[in-house]
């Protein structure tokens, strides 16, 4: 997508926006900030990317293996949500529901339409 860091908390959008790709966003997790970047660029909108001054805070509590693996699958998940053979796939969903289970993760959002992808 052509942006360095899509994981910076500091995101600031226009109304118009946000009311434009609300419904499409569907990752409620650590890969929700590309499904927002995503969404927005997919729309058409102008994504502007400004310096910004981080400090970490000590006592982070992203466990390393475990936020790696469900931004990993989650990723992969936004890939085959806006791949046109996304529909083939929907037989894999109890396997898809299993994982994030597993990994404490809220399921993704099916789409508006009897979960079927707009």
């Amino acid at each position: 997508m052509g942006i360095r860091d899509t994981q910076c908390g500091a995101k600031v959008i226009r109304r118009k926006a946000v009311e434009k790709i609300h419904s499409t966003l569907r990752i409620a997790d650590m890969a929700f900030d590309i499904n927002l970047l995503y969404s927005l660029k997919r729309a058409g909108f102008k994504i502007l990317e400004v310096p910004t001054e981080w400090t970490d805070k000590i006592g982070s509590k992203v466990a390393l293996g475990k936020t790696s693996l469900v931004m990993l699958l989650s990723v992969i998940r936004l890939r085959l949500f806006y791949s046109p053979f996304y529909k083939w796939l929907r037989p894999l969903s109890p396997l898809e529901a299993w994982i994030y289970k597993t990994l404490n993760q809220p399921k993704p959002l099916p789409g508006p339409k009897d979960g079927k992808r707009d």
